[in-house]
């Protein structure tokens, strides 16, 4: 997966979250063509575990903390990819298989939601005036 500005909310903070969680993907892609399927897989989830849950916690309190109206919507969407890296992570050993899929629907699930979810948050924000690259809280 490529970072292009297509991707990009207009939130500086909440881009550069996007980033990094392009990279942790871009690292357990190249770990898998390598042959290294079981462990990067269990890397990559508990990094992915962490990173997404610091990346919900702060777009969530931006958008708490100005008001969005999808908050809760968004939210949930959150809550529903969390609730599936854990059962992942919680899973434990995977096959091959098992590893191309959960590498295909990590990659559906970011892109999709980026270039939805966010993209809606970051045309909110510019409506309001409020898209200015500042600083998001980080709850």
């Amino acid at each position: 997966m490529e970072w292009d500005a297509a991707y990009a909310i207009g939130q500086s903070a909440v881009d550069g979250d996007h980033q990094r969680l392009f990279q942790l993907f871009n690292q357990f892609s190249a770990a898998i063509a390598a042959g290294e399927t079981r462990e990067s897989a269990n890397r990559f989830l508990r990094e992915l575990a962490d990173y997404s849950a610091y990346h919900f916690r702060r777009e969530e309190g931006l958008m708490h903390a100005i008001g969005y109206p999808d908050y809760a919507k968004h939210k949930k969407m959150h809550d529903t990819f969390a609730d599936f890296v854990r059962r992942q992570s919680d899973s434990g050993a995977r096959d091959a298989e098992e590893v191309q899929f959960l590498q295909s629907y990590v990659e559906m699930w970011l892109c999709g939601h980026i270039l939805v979810m966010d993209k809606w948050f970051g045309e909110w924000l510019d409506g309001r005036g409020g898209n200015s690259g500042a600083a998001a809280p980080t709850a």
